[in-house]
């Protein structure tokens, strides 16, 4: 648009203006003038002409990152995990419990929080000249204390005759109890603190302060709650970022075998195991093939093949399911591996067993033992098989799994 004005300004300067009398310099300005406005046409036209014969840029659409699942807080609740690992929330919880103190001032005060059939100690304080127990780590849930978990609700006792059978952590030891509080906060999954206060005066905790001490375990709760989320929600975001990054690995690999290297490092290194097993299954022959074993050696090595309808692994790919034990020693009957000519365990306790499964096809197995009882759960499945989902792609983009 600006040469268009410039040409047009030009062609009145020269129609109209003559700063020169007719000769040599009136022709040299007109010359000048004429040659500007020549050279602005010629470039318009030929801006023009490369516009029309220039195709169209196309557009290449952005393609964003693909996202396993969308962030959730998690449903596992590792409350243990959290008070002995987060010294934020063990500061927190002994703040309240001062606070606590300062209301009701008892002779003894503890912080337990549930674990399992246990209750495990966070702290104690002892306020009277009365003997101190030798404190242990856990007690048995008993007495109160069980009272206390089963209502989920405060209880208050104020005239107790005999503490011996009533509070687990003064037995065998002369203390004498005859006013007891317990406070339970129990989270949504149902793991639970409890604050515990006791008197050696009867009549001694008020039962109209209820109502405040509700208030304060509500408060609580919703504290400890929202940080066990926090780091739930950190752990989920740290998981998303290692699935993404082995995806990342696993796309370099040009073979199966490869692969293969690549998943039983993982693996080995995520998930503490004596044994860590994979087999892939062969379909012309419908059998099973022992393809990478990482620790303890036994019988079963590397390229040995198994039938199907005889041991764990082969129940794992026949059926599609994962599998398992806690304790391969518990129960009636011995429960073979691989074969049914197996005769012994050799020492595992522990057995977990996940099939590796692509567009509902199968192609093996990956299984996971330990010398130790209860060393996997079952929440251990889930994260495994988020790594096997991605690592079983592999098998779709190979014209021969089992032997690539």
């Amino acid at each position: 648009m600006y040469k268009t004005i410039l040409i047009v300004a030009l062609c009145l300067i020269g129609i109209f203006v003559h700063p020169f009398d007719p000769g040599i310099m009136d022709f040299v300005y007109r010359f000048i003038v004429f040659s500007i406005i020549v050279y602005l046409v010629y470039n318009i036209f030929q801006q023009t002409g490369e516009s029309e014969n220039e195709p169209e840029e196309p557009f290449i659409k952005p393609v964003p990152a693909p996202i396993k699942d969308e962030f959730k807080i998690s449903d596992e609740w590792h409350l243990d995990e959290l008070i002995e690992g987060d010294e934020r929330t063990k500061n927190y919880l002994n703040d309240q419990f001062d606070i606590l103190t300062g209301l009701i001032f008892p002779d003894s005060g503890w912080v337990f929080y549930k674990d399992g059939d246990k209750i495990t100690v966070i702290t104690h304080k002892s306020l009277s000249d009365q003997p101190v127990p030798d404190i242990q780590e856990n007690y048995p849930i008993s007495g109160l204390i069980q009272i206390l978990d089963e209502k989920d609700n405060i209880v208050i006792e104020n005239n107790i005759d005999i503490a011996d059978n009533l509070l687990p952590f003064y037995k065998d030891i002369d203390y004498s109890v005859k006013s007891f509080i317990g406070i339970p906060i129990t989270l949504e999954n149902r793991e639970k603190i409890f604050f515990i206060f006791d008197s050696h005066h009867t009549e001694h905790f008020n039962q109209e302060d209820i109502s405040l001490f509700t208030k304060l375990a509500e408060n609580t709760g919703i504290w400890v709650l929202n940080r066990v989320n926090a780091y739930a929600l950190l752990s989920n975001i740290k998981n998303q970022t290692k699935l993404l990054d082995f995806s990342k690995d696993l796309n370099s690999s040009k073979t199966i075998n490869s692969a293969i290297e690549k998943f039983a490092l993982l693996i080995s290194n995520e998930f503490e195991a004596t044994r860590l097993t994979i087999s892939l299954f062969k379909k012309d022959k419908n059998i099973g093939v022992i393809k990478k074993v990482i620790g303890q050696k036994d019988d079963f090595e590397e390229n040995m093949e198994f039938t199907l309808d005889e041991g764990l692994t082969g129940w794992i790919i026949s059926k599609q399911k994962p599998y398992l034990i806690e304790d391969l020693e518990k129960g009636d009957y011995f429960i073979p591996r691989y074969s049914k000519d197996e005769k012994t365990n050799f020492g595992f306790r522990s057995f977990l067993g996940v099939p590796i499964i692509a567009d509902d096809q199968i192609f093996g197995a990956v299984t996971l033992e330990h010398r130790l009882a209860n060393k996997f759960i079952e929440n251990d499945k889930g994260k495994i098989k988020d790594f096997v989902d991605i690592f079983s792609t592999t098998f779709l983009r190979s014209s021969n799994p089992s032997t690539s």
